[in-house]
């Protein structure tokens, strides 16, 4: 992803937003079903995305760091606020496989910690 970032993106980018709107493209373009914002357990995701042939979901919250040295740091808060506000639980009832993912942005660099 670092790679795609660095070739795609501009200076003026550097925002949680448009990094959400990056990783719905991606995996929309792959042919997954994606919900972007939706309301789960107490809160809203950023991105989901199901894989509905597979049985499988994942469920990504992006952070946007102010340094590198940052990233660590806000991709566990991610983990910890799909934790805490309760994401994943609603698809685990009708997906096998539910992962979730803390996604941390810094400029054209990423960050990906899964739980």
């Amino acid at each position: 992803m670092n790679v795609l970032l660095r070739r795609t993106i501009s200076y003026y980018d550097y925002r949680e937003d448009f990094y959400h709107a990056f990783l719905a493209g991606i995996f929309t373009g792959a042919g997954y079903m994606v919900d972007s914002n939706k309301e789960r357990g107490e809160g809203r995701s950023d991105v989901a995305v199901i894989d509905s042939q597979g049985g499988r979901a994942a469920v990504l919250e992006v952070k946007c760091s102010k340094t590198s040295e940052k990233m660590e740091d806000d991709c566990g808060t991610a983990l910890q606020q799909i934790d805490e506000r309760m994401y994943a639980r609603e698809l685990e009832d009708d997906y096998g496989q539910v992962l979730c993912f803390g996604i941390s942005f810094f400029k054209k660099r990423c960050l990906v910690k899964k739980k």
